[in-house]
């Protein structure tokens, strides 16, 4: 079984922070993540996306890291039975 690492992925720009960019959570408490932003411990709103405190910058979504995406398989044909 793989351990799921959650992680941010900046989703629209600002003050410096590049969309696409991901980071790391390396805390989860209550309606918030907390991530490592340019150099700063910083606290990331869960429903908003928005780090708290700024009136404007980045927006982030979660990511979880080893997520497995379900695809489409080829079931054998019940008709040879």
């Amino acid at each position: 079984m793989m351990t799921e690492r959650k992680t941010l992925v900046c989703v629209e720009a600002g003050l410096g922070v590049a969309e696409g960019l991901v980071f790391p959570v390396l805390g989860e408490n209550g309606s918030v993540w907390e991530i490592l932003l340019g150099g700063e411990y910083r606290k990331v709103n869960k429903r908003s996306g928005r780090v708290q405190g700024w009136r404007t910058g980045p927006r982030f979504r979660s990511v979880i890291v080893g997520e497995v995406t379900p695809r489409a398989i080829t079931l054998p044909s019940l008709n040879n039975i």
